[in-house]
């Protein structure tokens, strides 16, 4: 159940990439997400039918309410690209992206939890020892950087995105996205220690046998408002982040050049165009 975010999070940036398939995978989610599961948990065949069944549904909801509240966003910070844009109104957007994912959570939970609660013990092993594998996956993956280096390779991701965005960058904006990322901070131990938390927390509650109204409960605790346990640490990290973020965008929106105004427009006439065209698809 972990890394149902990290799958959605992909699918999210798709839409803010526009990649030309993103239609396509929207409108197959359904397969991606079955192949993504099957990495996770196997399910018997009444267990699969009921997902598809509640998945049908979640993603009809998210088509009919949810895509129009990301063309709507985007249309306001398209409308504020173009005009005066100021650092607490990419933060206000990044917060809203933050809501946006919390209502699926509240969406999708009522269709998970019978699921989770009708797991076998083998298929609840199986799950906790595929989440503990991620985990150590992305311990592994952890490359051993300085702080120097850290700081480099963001500096480095944070050019890159904006390259996709704003088209090449000149000198000047480089230097000066180079000098704003040194503010950024590693959060990764605290992440780590976050996910940990969750999984030993969610194993706990697989295995506990409780009855159906507290399972309800714990499993809600866990999958609605998980982001409780993460530590005041990880919270600052995370806001201070946000904030240097916001700090970049708007130097970039206010040193844009009239050819990347129009890359940056472009692109998101692009999104909300494939937005629009899946809201109003049959």
């Amino acid at each position: 159940m972990i890394k149902i975010k990290p799958m959605l999070l992909c699918i999210l940036l798709a839409v803010l990439g526009s990649g030309c398939s993103f239609r396509f995978v929207y409108n197959h989610l359904d397969w991606w997400t079955n192949w993504y599961l099957d990495d996770y948990v196997t399910l018997n065949e009444q267990q699969q039918h009921a997902f598809d069944d509640e998945f049908e549904q979640l993603h009809l909801w998210h088509r009919k309410t949810q895509l129009p509240a990301y063309a709507q966003q985007l249309k306001k910070l398209q409308l504020a690209i173009n005009g005066q844009i100021e650092r607490q109104q990419v933060i206000d957007n990044l917060a809203q992206f933050t809501e946006h994912w919390q209502n699926f959570l509240i969406a999708a939970e009522p269709k998970l939890q019978p699921l989770a609660y009708s797991l076998s013990t083998k298929q609840k092993q199986q799950l906790m020892q595929a989440i503990k594998e991620g985990n150590q996956d992305k311990l592994d993956d952890n490359e051993d950087f300085s702080d120097q280096e850290w700081l480099e390779e963001r500096s480095d991701d944070q050019k890159d995105q904006l390259k996709e965005w704003f088209g090449k960058l000149t000198a000047e904006q480089k230097a000066q996205v180079t000098l704003i990322s040194k503010n950024f901070q590693r959060s990764f131990e605290h992440r780590m220690a976050y996910r940990q938390r969750w999984s030993h927390q969610f194993s706990e509650l697989l295995n506990g046998d409780l009855p159906d109204h507290q399972f309800k409960f714990e499993f809600y605790r866990l999958f609605v408002t998980g982001r409780s346990l993460r530590d005041e640490k990880f919270n600052a990290i995370a806001a201070n982040n946000n904030q240097i973020f916001a700090d970049i965008f708007v130097y970039m929106v206010s040193s844009a050049n009239e050819k990347q105004r129009k890359r940056i427009n472009k692109k998101l006439d692009k999104v909300i165009w494939d937005l629009e065209y899946l809201i109003n698809e049959d």
